[in-house]
């Protein structure tokens, strides 16, 4: 109980200023929450009390956008105003804490408008419009508070008497600087344009995203920003609201006119312009399509004629297809395309000579259902789930900025937008990998992107800045249902982002990203709530993100960095990501174990949010991967499904376990279920690379086609075509392509292959050349090792070739898979190791019994044994799993000449002069001895 105020109990502060103090209270009559405003008496000569004239003022007014006043007690220096309780937040507060489309904008600036029009209408000029009294509550109404300072404009002289008493004796001038007209920071007769300049100002913040007359980083001082207010023009929004109606800009900036007798809109004006543009808008909405022009639809019609199946059905008639996909996680991708190093062994290139006619209508059938399945598609429709990629934003235009500051602006920028991706439901990030694979071979060109890439939406983001401040433009690209090739603009955003703060901008980016989204209710929701993050230690993630992702800088040291900066601030969520991308790179290079030690430590002391969300259960997947630990690998899988992983992650993952088990055909059928979700070049190549594995070089090769007609300059893609081509035995089309690779790559991979084909073709020095440069590069690669041992003992150097297969045991002793378990043996047999040598094959077939590869390894195995028929035999069934004839032309076979069943096999297989060759060689060795 208040002894003041005996029939209300006050029950909290709500807030204090200059002018006094606001409680919430209890009116224990009427058993309603009031708010309780309680001012200290500034009677002057007699004057009326501001908090009086407030009363009087609004006594006058009842609006549903302004705060009302229920009662006033004047007890000698205890003044006190009871008034609605408004369950609510500043104006501020609000855009702070809510995201608000350009619709909802409009609305809250329509109440503003209207709740302005009935105080002007009552002749009350409220003088200190602001945000901080401006409230808006949970449903987002609207209404004006604190019309403390406000005057009656009945005539000039009352309008100038008031506005002495706006200032006290001692100089203190009431109101607020930022938002006052340019007549009332002059002391000017006022009337109610001075509240149109401040709505001005409000308007324009709210729908800019910052204050028209601030200038710099920080905006400058509030005596700055007065000074301009008298002096200068602000930018017009319509530069920094591209996609903005002009309807709305022009407006922004009539009200914000200078010389008053030009300022001739009414807040009712405003209020009826501001309907008029929201119901356009909403209009515009309902009646958005994705409508072509009569000639576009009509080509997109003929684009694909009657053989185009419906997607399902193509599926359905097309099982033994299987689509494979490399694994859409970074890493995965990574460990899917590294392993195919392997297949490029001396030992392991096999080539195919299929009868013509049953190769050509294969072909023809193959192709015919991979293009039913692969442009099925872009007809599909009702597709829920996006498929999001984010490109590198680009900076423009900005000389004045520093090139450190240019990198830690684009990655807080990009690094908001992927996590906003990661974090939404129903959304899928392709990998940066993917995508700059392809933007490498297609700079600029965005629909050859979203083409091969599979995506929904791209995000283009353009960057125009100071030193103080960003102009940032973000576009939506989609993909139109009735033309494949085609893009359309669904939403922009434009506002301008201060740079001083990268936690501010993470935000702010997050929140416009959100925008491009209208008709997504759930983006950045999918399970971490951000937690305050210190502004040094994002800044020190930033300049770590710009180093790894965007330069490729990854080292020890940066590891240890980000190690220490979760320690510090473990709810930077996105660093746990980082650090499993660098653990995973540093190893590969190392191959040492003690960064995934490292990256488990962390993950275990990690905040609960993070350590039992999806995110850390796929970490931990590919912790276990990585390490080997299949058993741990598939109860991640488990773990991410039951955490709620999306589909199609799980189908990466899942695909990863059996492909990393040799299990290639299970790969398949897992990764033809991704390819339904988004069909890729990325998928068509993994398909390829599949079916490399599994020695099935026709469907390989169709795969591929389809390929290069996305992409025909993919490197992957030519690299695994080359493969292809010296596994067949085409030696001149395999140099060839593999001569121009390593012109434009220099890599060791593609180096080792070079080699096994001018080895092939009997031109042994050059073999011998890029096998060195080839372990130059990577030293301790067992496929680069055992390719310069084979050539090595085949020009004579016995003892360097003997200490390069130690190493390949070495090195493989403990692998268990396919392309490893073939070139163990290989090694074992080189050294007269034989029992190992058939332990290593057994267990290569076992994973893969039908594999072209565990048969030629075989063959090479029991010719060095001088087992001839074991190995004459497994000769004949590597032919028949298109192992090229002109492998068995190495010396190794040399033996098998004598076995008539071998000579029958290479006169049947085109390669007759064979063992003609060989007896000859034979004969000239035996008369110079």
């Amino acid at each position: 109980m208040d002894n003041n105020l005996p029939h209300y109990s006050r029950q909290k502060l709500l807030g204090e200023g200059g002018m006094g103090k606001v409680y919430l209270a209890q009116d224990n009559q009427l058993q309603r929450q009031v708010a309780i405003k309680e001012l200290t008496c500034q009677r002057q000569g007699g004057k009326v009390n501001h908090a009086l004239q407030e009363a009087r003022l609004l006594a006058r007014v009842n609006h549903a956008n302004i705060i009302q006043i229920y009662n006033v007690h004047d007890e000698g220096d205890h003044i006190s105003l009871v008034m609605e309780y408004f369950h609510s937040k500043t104006l501020t507060q609000f855009q702070q804490e809510h995201y608000c489309t350009l619709i909802q904008k409009l609305n809250l600036l329509q109440q503003l408008a209207a709740g302005l029009a009935a105080a002007h209408k009552n002749n009350i000029i409220h003088c200190d419009l602001k945000p901080s009294n401006i409230l808006v509550n949970e449903q987002g109404q609207l209404k004006i508070t604190d019309f403390g300072i406000a005057l009656i404009a009945n005539n000039d002289s009352q309008s100038t008497a008031h506005n002495e008493q706006l200032n006290t004796p001692d100089g203190v001038q009431y109101g607020s600087l930022l938002y006052m007209s340019p007549e009332q920071l002059q002391k000017n007769t006022l009337d109610y344009r001075s509240d149109i300049f401040s709505l001005g100002i409000v308007a324009y913040q709210l729908m800019v995203g910052s204050h028209p007359f601030a200038v710099g980083h920080n905006g400058g001082s509030a005596t700055d920003i007065a000074s301009r207010i008298s002096a200068s023009t602000p930018e017009h929004a319509k530069n920094l609201m591209l996609n903005a109606p002009v309807a709305l800009t022009d407006l922004l900036m009539e009200m914000l006119i200078k010389p008053v007798e030009q300022r001739t809109l009414t807040a009712s004006a405003i209020e009826n312009r501001l309907q008029h543009i929201s119901t356009a808008l909403l209009q515009a909405q309902i009646n958005e399509q994705a409508t072509l022009p009569l000639s576009a639809a009509l080509t997109s019609a003929n684009t694909y004629p009657d053989n185009t199946a419906p997607y399902s059905q193509a599926i359905e008639a097309t099982q033994l297809l299987q689509h494979t996909e490399v694994v859409q996680v970074n890493q995965a991708t990574y460990h899917a395309n590294y392993s195919e190093q392997g297949v490029q062994s001396p030992d392991k290139k096999k080539a195919v000579l299929f009868s013509l006619r049953s190769k050509i209508v294969a072909s023809i059938v193959f192709l015919s259902v991979m293009s039913l399945l692969f442009f099925g598609f872009y007809h599909k429709k009702d597709v829920t789930a996006k498929q999001i990629v984010i490109l590198k934003p680009i900076l423009v235009n900005s000389p004045l900025m520093a090139k450190m500051q240019q990198d830690l602006v684009i990655s807080a920028v990009e690094d908001a937008l992927r996590q906003a991706v990661i974090n939404s439901k129903n959304m899928y990030l392709i990998s940066q990998r993917e995508v700059g694979a392809i933007s490498k071979e297609y700079p600029d060109n965005l629909k050859k992107i979203k083409q091969a890439v599979g995506a929904s939406d791209i995000i283009s983001t353009t960057l125009e800045c100071d030193n103080n401040r960003c102009k940032v433009s973000f576009s939506r690209l989609v993909a139109n249902d009735n033309s494949r090739d085609s893009l359309s603009v669904k939403s922009e955003k434009n506002w301008l982002a201060p740079i001083d703060k990268f936690n501010a901008l993470f935000s702010t980016s997050q929140t416009q990203f959100a925008a491009l989204f209208a008709e997504h209710a759930e983006i950045n929701q999918l399970a971490l709530v951000q937690r305050p993050i210190d502004e040094a230690d994002y800044r020190e993630y930033i300049t770590l993100y710009s180093q790894i992702k965007g330069h490729g800088n990854y080292s020890d040291e940066s590891l240890t960095q980000l190690e220490a900066l979760l320690k510090r601030s473990p709810y930077l969520y996105a660093g746990y990501s980082l650090y499993r991308d660098t653990a995973l790179d540093l190893y590969l290079d190392s191959k040492d174990k003690k960064h995934f030690q490292q990256l488990e430590l962390l993950l275990q002391n990690s905040p609960p949010e993070y350590r039992y969300s999806v995110f850390a259960a796929i970490d931990r997947f590919w912790l276990a991967s990585d390490m080997g630990d299949e058993t741990e690998a598939k109860l991640q899988f488990i773990e991410a499904k039951k955490r709620g992983a999306d589909e199609l992650t799980l189908l990466g993952l899942e695909a990863f376990v059996f492909f990393n088990a040799g299990q290639y055909q299970a790969a398949v059928d897992s990764y033809s279920k991704a390819f339904k979700l988004r069909p890729s070049t990325n998928l068509l190549y993994n398909i390829a690379f599949s079916y490399w594995r599994m020695g099935d070089l026709e469907k390989t090769e169709a795969s591929l086609k389809l390929i290069f007609e996305i992409t025909p300059d993919d490197y992957s893609t030519k690299q695994l075509q080359a493969s292809v081509w010296l596994r067949q035995g085409q030696l001149e089309l395999a140099i060839e392509a593999y001569e121009l690779i390593v012109f434009h790559t220099n890599n060791a991979k593609d180096m080792t292959n070079l080699s096994l084909a001018y080895g092939l073709n009997k031109q042994y020095n050059k073999s011998l050349e890029f096998a060195q440069k080839a372990l130059e590069k990577k030293p301790k690669h067992p496929f680069n090792l055992v390719n310069l041992a084979d050539i090595e003992k085949v020009l004579g150097y016995q003892e360097l070739a003997k200490s390069h297969y130690q190493q390949v045991v070495s090195i493989l002793i403990e692998k268990n898979d396919v392309k490893y378990l073939t070139s163990l043996a290989q090694a074992y047999a080189h050294l007269n190791q034989g029992d190992l040598a058939i332990s290593a094959l057994n267990k290569a077939q076992g994973l893969a019994p039908e594999n072209g590869e565990v048969s030629y390894a075989s063959a090479l195995v029991y010719s060095l044994l001088k087992e001839k028929i074991s190995a004459t035999h497994h000769v004949k069934v590597a032919l028949k799993n298109n192992v090229g004839v002109v492998w068995f032309n190495l010396p190794w076979f040399d033996s098998l000449c004598e076995e008539l069943q071998f000579q029958t096999l290479m006169m049947e297989y085109n390669n007759a002069s064979r063992c003609l060759i060989s007896f000859n060689t034979t004969i000239t060795d035996s008369s110079k001895r």
